[in-house]
C-alpha cells in the first residue's frame, strides 16, 4: 500500500502561516484517514522554520492517527548527540511510537549555509562526519538498553529516560544527486543511504532516474550483505499542486516557486519532477513514480493558497491514489513498510 504524507509548509520567510494554522492542518490530515504521515522540515538559520522538533511535539498532542515524520535534519550534524537523543525518545513517546527520523547533511554551498556553518564554528565535512556519529549513535541508544559509545559524546551504560517507544527507531537518509551529478557523487551518496539508512527519501527525480537509482541502491546494499528479501522504504518527496484547471494550477504553482525556492530548478524541470496539473495527470505521474520503486510520497504544497491546495489535494487526488495499491502490491519488493 502507497503511503502518502504531507509537508507542513513551515517555512517562516515565506508569508509563514500562525502555529494554529498549521496544527490545524494537521488534524485535517489527520481526521480524513487518507493521509499516512505529517512532516516538518528542519534548519538552524540557513533556511528558517519552525524548528521541528518543537513543531512535531505540538502535531502530536493534536494528532492521534498519522505518523510524525522530520525530513530531513539536516541539522543533526550541528547537534549534541545526547541531546538530540532524548529530544527524540522523548517526541517518540509523545507521540506513541509514531515519529521517524530522515537525516541528512544539508546543503554544502551557498551564501546562506556559509553563515549557518560560521556561526556554528563547523565544516561541512565535519557536519557530515558528524551527521554520520550522531546516526549511530541514535540506532545503539534506540535498540540497546545500557549502550556505551566513544565519539563526540562519551557514555558508559547509559539509561535513556524516556527511552525510545519503536525499537528500532527508524533512521532514514535523505540523498539527492541530480541526474547530472557525476557518477562518483552518485555512489558516495548511495553508499551512504546503504551503509546508515532504514529507509531512503528523494526529491527532484523523474521515474526513469529513481528506477536507475533505486536499482543501484539494491545493489550497494546486497555488497553489504543485506538480504534481497528486505524491503527499503523509498520515499519521494514531491512538489504538488492540483486542480482542474491546469493553466491556473501552473501559474499558482510557478508563483509559490518563485518567491520561496532556494534550490535550482528553472519551470519546465519544476514540472518534470512535480506533481503539478489535474488530479488525473499527478496521479498517474505518482503511479510511475511507484513502478519505478517508490513506496511512499510527501506532498509539500506548492501554492499560495495552501490551505486550500490542502482540501484539494484530499478530495481529488488521493481517491485516486487508492489504486495505486494493486499495483503496488503486483511487485513484493515495491510493497511499503509504515513510514
Amino acid at each position: 500500500m502507497l503511503d502518502v504524507g504531507l509537508n507542513l509548509p513551515t517555512r517562516l520567510s515565506d508569508r509563514p502561516l500562525p502555529v494554529e494554522r498549521l496544527l490545524a492542518m494537521a488534524e485535517l490530515a489527520d481526521r480524513s484517514g487518507a493521509w499516512s504521515s505529517i512532516w516538518a522540515a528542519d534548519s538552524a538559520i540557513a533556511i528558517p522554520f519552525y524548528e521541528a522538533v518543537v513543531l512535531l511535539s505540538a502535531t502530536a498532542a493534536r494528532t492521534r492517527r498519522v505518523r510524525l515524520g522530520i525530513g530531513c535534519m539536516a541539522t543533526i550534524g550541528l547537534r549534541h548527540p545526547l541531546l538530540l537523543a532524548q529530544q527524540l525518545a522523548n517526541l517518540d513517546t509523545l507521540s506513541t511510537g509514531r515519529l521517524t527520523l530522515v537525516a541528512c547533511p544539508g546543503w554544502g554551498s551557498g551564501d546562506h549555509v556559509r553563515r549557518e556553518l560560521a556561526a556554528f564554528r563547523i565544516s561541512h565535512a565535519d557536519k557530515v562526519r558528524r551527521m554520520e556519529e550522531n546516526v549511530e549513535f541514535l540506532r545503539r541508544v534506540a535498540s540497546e538498553e545500557r549502550p556505551s559509545f566513544a565519539g563526540t559524546v562519551e557514555v558508559s551504560e547509559l539509561e535513556l529516560r524516556p527511552p525510545f517507544v519503536q525499537r528500532p527507531f527508524p533512521i532514514w537518509l535523505a540523498a539527492n544527486p541530480s541526474a547530472a551529478a557525476p557518477e562518483a557523487t552518485v555512489e558516495r551518496l548511495l553508499g551512504r543511504v546503504a551503509r546508515l539508512g532504514d529507509g531512503w527519501m528523494t526529491y527532484a527525480v523523474t521515474p526513469a532516474l529513481l528506477e536507475e537509482r533505486v536499482t543501484r541502491l539494491r545493489e550497494l546494499r546486497a555488497e553489504l550483505g543485506h538480504s534481497a528479501q528486505e524491503r527499503l522504504p523509498v520515499s519521494v518527496f514531491l512538489n504538488a499542486n492540483v486542480g482542474r484547471d491546469e493553466r491556473s494550477v501552473l501559474t499558482d504553482a510557478t508563483r509559490a516557486w518563485g518567491r520561496q525556492s532556494t534550490r535550482d530548478l528553472d519551470a519546465d524541470q519544476l514540472q518534470r519532477v512535480s506533481a503539478i496539473g489535474t488530479p488525473a495527470r499527478c496521479s498517474e505521474f505518482i503511479a510511475e513514480l511507484v513502478d519505478a520503486g517508490a513506496t511512499s510520497i510527501v506532498l509539500d504544497i506548492l501554492s499560495e493558497r495552501r490551505e486550500r491546495q490542502l482540501e484539494t489535494l484530499t478530495s481529488e487526488l488521493l481517491p485516486l491514489l487508492d489504486a495505486l495499491t494493486v499495483r503496488a502490491g503486483t511487485r513484493p519488493e515495491l510493497v511499503a513498510q509504515p513510514i
